[in-house]
């Protein structure tokens, strides 16, 4: 096995946990501000522990098959090419690009607002990692921001972080 594989593999593993443990915290965190409200009322705290629960679900499940299905002593599989043509390698740089892209999203999140921020993770990852034109991935970023806002904002009136412009 080579040095890249047992780095790909590696890296994986600790990616996975990590969004195992950002999984975690953001469930035990968002139950600081509770599920439920007066009146039986959705709170702002149940989708965000909703949505960590979830993550640190599926990070734990793909932890573990990457640690089941990758031992560091088997050859890497030289047909792992998923149906756009990356290999192993490309997948897993592509996830920690993601992963980067998501740091510098939360932290644009208190300069550009919630639905800004989020539009341009969205839109940078659909054209600059995913390689999709910018048209249709300008589309898609539009339509999940209004679905966003119509979710959060307009459905369970959970008001998002506006940041410095106010958005």
């Amino acid at each position: 096995m080579t040095t890249l594989s047992r780095i790909t593999r590696a890296g994986e593993a600790v990616v996975y946990g990590a969004l195992t443990i950002a999984g975690l915290t953001a469930a035990i965190v968002a139950l600081r501000y509770g599920l439920f409200v007066d009146n039986g009322r959705v709170g702002p705290g149940l989708v965000p522990a909703a949505g960590g629960v979830l993550l640190a679900v599926l990070g734990t499940a793909l932890l573990l098959r990457a640690r089941v299905t990758g031992s560091p002593g088997e050859p890497q599989d030289a047909d792992d090419v998923d149906i756009h043509g990356r290999d192993t390698a490309a997948r897993v740089r592509h996830l920690w690009t993601v992963f980067a892209l998501l740091l510098v999203t939360i932290v644009a999140v208190n300069v550009l607002g919630f639905l800004v921020a989020f539009g341009a993770f969205v839109l940078v990852v659909s054209v600059c990692v995913e390689r999709r034109r910018v048209l249709p991935s300008l589309v898609l970023t539009i339509v999940t921001c209004v679905v966003i806002h119509g979710l959060f904002v307009l459905f369970l009136r959970v008001p998002l972080p506006p940041g410095v412009l106010g958005i």
